[in-house]
Order: structure tokens, then sequence, then C-alpha cells
């Protein structure tokens, strides 16, 4: 097979974007088709891969500038597709400059530090950085400094120690490159708490500035992109590239935030990670489709060499029947929740900033800057790490092969799991803030009314909606119990909370569960052509099946489900997979984001003979490229 191959695949499959958001003019087809025409994956070093970017720079030459791309969430949204299946570095490339550089920029009020637009047209590599290796996770104690200097009305940029060096995708040197930089305002005396910088990385030479250090590239397999480590020594940023977002510094030097404190400043500062989590989803939502799409195809034409009952199609099989048809029910109803997302985040956008008390922070600002997206993203992240892994599984040895892309995606879903705020620590969060609340309104009203009898059968996609609903119920009252038992012991912090932090955990599950649930059971039941998905009652009932099992143990502890009901969950998704087994190739087309521009050996009828053409051996007696002795 020709080197230019995989390439060429990636290529075809950015063409996703205009048959996905059919917001694109079709004579941008063609552009988009030759995008990625340029990478050569593995055939250069980190130290001097700046392929990703220019592939960036092609896609922003045929998209309006940054700052309108972040401004349309429908077109940022399957912007996330296309590159996350097409190829996820470039999907994080994007992500980080788009969503989270040039986010900030929209967000904070900072657009005019963009003066030449070389942001907002990809001429300079856009990057954001947050994570500081040594204390990598939470973001809640952000140590990197920005000092203003009143004589020169500038600010300087200072790593205390090693541990506070920045983590990025910086380390390829030869582009100009900026970042968006989260730092502590430092003005006199006063610590304003972590405000953003667009600062300089390196200059037109593509060489560090002066004031700033980066290290060689530091390896990460699941997003190969020149990821490395950045210091700085003193490195000046003019007043006009802070990102104030309405503060300002007075001539005497004293700083003024209308913002109530350091916690409300941080979590507007982070309040770019709204775009990530409302159009991450809409990405798993892709590549769980594509995934599920493939394994169906590729064991769909397998055989069983088992002993009871050789030669018969595998997925006769229940537990395979199980792991697959369950994978496309989950990937549809993560299309769902993906478009309950956006639509969180258009309403939030049209609001504008949330009046009221400041939420309270324990474990990370991410629950605290808007806590349904955040866990929109964790459960999506979650999701398609979990039935991307179950499909790679599902197809053997094949399901390793990069060629056939799951490997790449699984790694990427999984990056995520701490990219883009920590999964554990949202759902830790969100666990202990329902608790809370559920303590305050036992102590402020009467008990809530009984909810009722539960549906009682489990193939109604009614189901699952009220299961989980009751089983957040149950555990949030269970939970403020115990944390008020706590409290009143003369408990207080971590001795308060640490004996209760497994069941905040599960509690914070459950919640971007039902979350989900209540998305899948309420969205549109069309594909990306607004075409109906076929049997999308049963898909939604049969996701929600596959979760109540995952759950079996919490739904029995709580009371919420008795034994014969847990016992009976997999002959009622014996019933679903024999009612949807009909229409599974019509599902299969509906989910499937990319089969005709993302396609892979496990999509054709013999996945051997394409796995060996593609490497040049289409034949048994074809062993021109086979070494022998």
């Amino acid at each position: 097979m020709s080197a230019g191959r995989p390439a060429d695949d990636r290529a075809r499959a950015i063409d996703v974007l205009t048959r996905l958001s059919g917001l694109l003019p079709p004579r941008r087809a063609t552009e988009f088709g030759q995008l990625l025409g340029d990478h050569r994956a593995g055939h250069e070093a980190l130290r001097t891969d700046i392929s990703a970017h220019r592939r960036l720079a092609r896609l922003a030459a045929s998209l309006p500038p940054a700052a309108e791309v972040v401004a349309d969430p429908a077109l940022l949204a399957a912007l996330s597709e296309a590159t996350a299946l097409a190829d996820p570095s470039l999907y994080q490339t994007f992500l980080s400059h788009y969503v989270l550089c040039v986010g900030s920029l929209v967000l904070l009020g900072g657009e005019a530090a963009d003066g030449g637009g070389a942001l907002a047209h990809a001429r300079t590599k856009g990057s954001f950085m947050v994570t500081e290796i040594g204390e990598a996770g939470s973001h809640l104690e952000i140590r990197t400094e920005a000092r203003f200097d009143p004589v020169h009305r500038e600010f300087t940029l200072h790593t205390p120690d090693r541990r506070a060096a920045k983590f990025s995708s910086v380390a390829a040197f030869g582009l100009p490159q900026q970042a968006v930089v989260c730092a502590r305002l430092l003005a006199g005396a006063q610590d304003g708490g972590v405000f953003s910088f667009l600062v300089d990385i390196t200059g037109a030479d593509g060489r560090p500035v002066p004031g700033v250090s980066v290290s060689d590239p530091i390896a990460v397999d699941a997003l190969p992109l020149p990821y490395g480590l950045v210091r700085f020594h003193g490195a000046r940023v003019p007043y006009g590239r802070w990102l104030a977002d309405g503060a300002a510094i007075d001539p005497a030097g004293v700083l003024h935030d209308p913002l109530s404190g350091p916690d409300a400043r941080l979590r507007r500062t982070l309040s770019c990670g709204q775009g990530l989590w409302a159009t991450l989803p809409s990405a798993m939502a892709a590549l769980s489709g594509r995934s599920a799409a493939m394994a169906w195809r590729f064991n769909a034409g397998r055989r069983s060499n088992g002993r009871l009952a050789p030669g018969r199609p595998l997925l006769e099989y229940r537990t395979q029947q199980h792991a697959v048809v369950g994978a496309l029910a989950a990937a549809h109803s993560l299309r769902r929740t993906a478009r309950a997302a956006l639509s969180t985040w258009a309403d939030l956008r049209a609001s504008g900033a949330a009046a009221g008390p400041d939420p309270a922070m324990a474990f990370s600002p991410w629950a605290a800057v808007d806590r349904s997206l955040a866990l929109h993203k964790a459960h999506s992240t979650r999701t398609a790490a979990e039935v991307i892994g179950s499909l790679q599984h599902r197809c053997g040895v094949s399901g390793h092969f990069d060629r056939n892309r799951l490997p790449g995606y699984l790694g990427f879903a999984r990056a995520f799991d701490n990219a883009g705020g920590d999964n554990t620590l949202i759902l830790l969060d969100a666990g202990r803030a329902l608790a809370e609340e559920a303590e305050e309104r036992a102590r402020s009203g009467p008990p809530p009314t009984d909810p009722g009898a539960l549906p009682t059968d489990p193939t109604d996609p009614d189901w699952w909606p009220a299961v989980v609903t009751a089983l957040q119920d149950r555990l949030a009252a269970d939970l403020a119990a115990a944390r008020s038992s706590r409290a009143g012991a003369g408990h207080r912090d971590l001795e308060l909370w640490n004996p209760l932090l497994e069941d905040a955990l599960e509690l914070g599950d459950v919640q971007a569960r039902r979350l989900a649930a209540e998305a899948a059971a309420g969205g549109k039941d069309t594909d990306g052509h607004d075409r109906p998905v076929p049997q999308a009652d049963d898909l939604a009932a049969l996701d929600g099946l596959r979760q109540a099992r995952r759950l079996a143990g919490p739904l029995l502890a709580a009371g919420v489900l008795a034994p014969s009901t847990v016992r009976g969950l997999p002959a009622a998704m014996d019933a679903l997979c024999d009612r949807l087994h009909r229409a599974l190739p019509d599902i299969v087309a509906a989910l499937d984001p990319g089969a005709a521009v993302a396609r892979t050996p496990l999509d054709g009828p013999d996945c051997t003979t394409a796995l060996l053409t593609a490497h040049g051996a289409a034949t048994d007696a074809d062993e021109r490229t086979w070494s022998t002795s």
C-alpha cells in the first residue's frame, strides 16, 4: 500500500461536515475533501510536526472568521464531529484553537487582542493553557502568576517552580503560536484570582519568545500531538492582552473586578469550557455511531466456531447481540444527549451570566461553571469509551488494528476522561451538591410527594427514565441524611465527606445518567439528514436496560427494583433485540455518520480480504509483499 493511503482516507472523512450539518455550501465539498491530503502520520518527528496546524489552517480558509464559528453552536458541533471522525488529533487542535482559545477571547471581551486576525484565520496556532503539570486535575489552585507592572502598565508572567509548568500541545517549533494562559493576577498586595491572558509563545520564526521556554515533546499515544511543558520567566504581556472581562486596574494600581471574588472569577475564566462540554458530546456520539456500525457489519458476517452451534451466525449469540446491538442503542442515546447539550448551551448564551448565589466548589471548578453541561460531558465521554472498548473486544484481533480506527477512537474517548475537566471530580462535586440540596429541602419544607408506581414493562422507553430518577432521589436522600448526621456529630470538611465520597461519586454518575435518560426520552428521532431513525423507542429502551444491568447493585441496594425485576433484565434485552432485528440494516445506516467517508476493512463483506488488499496482498497467490525464508 502506498504511504499516502491513510492520509487519503482522512481527507475523504472530513467531507462528513457537509453531510452532517448542511450548514456549508456544496461548493465547499471539494475544499474539505482535500483538507487532510498533506498529512502523513508518523513521517515527521513530533518536534517539527506542524501538519495538524496546516490542516487546521486549510479548514479555516473554508470557514468564516473564528469568532463567527464560535458563535454558531450547530456549526461548531458539526466541525467537532467531522474532525473527530477524520482524525482525533485534528479535533484536539481544532478544539484548542477555536473552542478554548478564540472562545475565551469572545467570552471575555478580548477579540481586540487578535488585532491582525492571525487567530481568526488560524495563521497563528492558538492554544489554551490551564493545566499545570504538578497539580493537574482540579485547577482550584492555579499557581502561574501574572504580576502587574504599574510603571509600564503591563504584566509579567512567572512560573514559580517546575511543578507549575503548563502542559499543552506547543512543542512543535516552526510556526507562530499564541495561547490563552490562565494565571493568578497579582496587583501590588492584591490577589485578584485567575484571569486569562493572550500570550505569544513563539515568534514569527517559530522559536520561543523571550521569557518563554518550551520543553521537548512529551509523547501521548492516545492523542499523538507535540505536547510539551511551558514555563514563563518574566514574559511581558501588554495590558490590552489581558482578557479583563469588565475588570480594570486604576492608575494607582488597584484592581477593580465586578465579580464577587476569586471563586467567581475562576468560574468565569473557565466558562470557556461550556463550549467544549456542549460540543464534545456530538463528537462522542459520532465516534460511537461509527464504531457501532463498523462492529455490526463485521459481526454480521462472522460465523461461530463454538461446539454448541458451529457455523451459525455469531450475532445469534445473546451476549454478542447485547454488546453490538446495545452499542447501537447507546450511540442513539448519545446523539440525543448531544442535542440536549447544545440546547442547554444555547439557553445559557441567550440568558447571559446567571444571577444569584455563587455555586460552591469542593473538588474542582467544573460543576460550578455549569453542572448540567459538565455532567453531559462526563456521561458522553465515559459512555463512548465503554461502548468502543466493548466493541473492540467483540471484534477480536481486528478490533486492535489501527486501520480499523477503533484503537484511535478509544484512546481519544479515554483521554477526555481527564481532559476538558476531570470526570471523577465533576461527578464528585455534582453528587455533593445534589445531596446538600436534598438536605436543604428536607429542612425547609414537607417531604416530596410520592412519584407513584414505576412502569412495570422494562421494554417501555419510559421505564428507564422513571427508574433512574427514582434511584437518584433515593441516593440523594440517603447521602443527605448521612451528611447531616456526620455534621451533627461535629465533623467538618474532609472529615465530614471522606467516608461519603464513594456515595457522592455514585450519586453524581446517576444524576448524569438521569439527564441523559431524559434527553433520550424526549429527543428527536432523526438522523443527520432529519430522516426518522427506525424503531427509536426500542433503541432508547434497550439502552436503558443496558444501563440498568450495569447499575443492578445500586438499584437493588436502594430498593428501587426488586430482585425478580433485575433477574428479568436479560430476557427483556433479548425481546428488544428480537424486535430490532429486521430493522438493523436501516438503523445502522441512520446512525452511522461516516460510512462513505471513513470506511475501514470492518465495513466490507470480507474483512480479511480488505485487510490483505490494504497491505498489498490481495490473493493467496500474491506473495510479493510477504517475507519468505
